[in-house]
């Protein structure tokens, strides 16, 4: 007997046994839809949460409503304490401009500066040593090197294998060229 499930549109399961074949893996879409002034926002994530927005907004008024309504939410605490500790010992700083900040953000970004990029790394022979793709990182990061043990290694980034690489050998090539002089 086959169990019907919430997702049972992305996934299969046997006739015979109650397990999963295949579930279909990918990276979650939101849009949100806000009236004709402003058609549609579209968020892509890797199923984490995203890096401490706590809303969006169309216009700064709203932003402010709600940074003020959060301050005042935090404000109920400041009295309280657990252990001898203060619930609320920020609400001062808060309310210096401190806390919940606004900030106004194009909606179409251009894409070479958001995250996802190629992480390679090399020895000082310019031999790759390690490659991975990051949803943390963006491409248009700058290069590092640094030591490990005896050697140096240098990390870059792309949008690509091949241009991460490039990129890593040639900040090697430089950074080795500065150590010798």
């Amino acid at each position: 007997m086959l169990r019907r499930s919430f997702f049972h549109h992305s996934e299969r399961r046997s006739h015979r046994q109650d397990f999963r074949i295949g579930p279909k893996v990918g990276y979650r879409i939101f849009g949100i839809y806000s009236g004709d002034a402003m058609k549609k926002i579209w968020l892509t994530t890797d199923g984490r949460p995203h890096d401490s927005v706590l809303g969006i907004f169309t216009t700064r008024e709203g932003a402010e409503r709600y940074r003020e309504q959060l301050i005042e939410r935090y404000a109920l605490g400041k009295n309280l304490s657990l252990m001898g500790k203060p619930l609320a010992h920020d609400v001062d700083s808060w309310r210096l401009g401190l806390g919940p900040d606004i900030a106004e953000r194009v909606l179409d970004e251009n894409f070479e500066f958001l995250r996802g990029a190629w992480v390679v790394k090399v020895d000082e022979t310019c031999r790759m040593i390690a490659c991975e793709f990051s949803t943390k990182l963006k491409p248009s990061h700058p290069p590092a090197t640094y030591r490990v043990g005896i050697h140096r290694v240098c990390q870059a980034h792309g949008m690509t294998p091949h241009a991460a690489l490039d990129a890593a050998r040639k900040a090697m090539v430089s950074h080795l060229g500065r150590a010798r002089t």
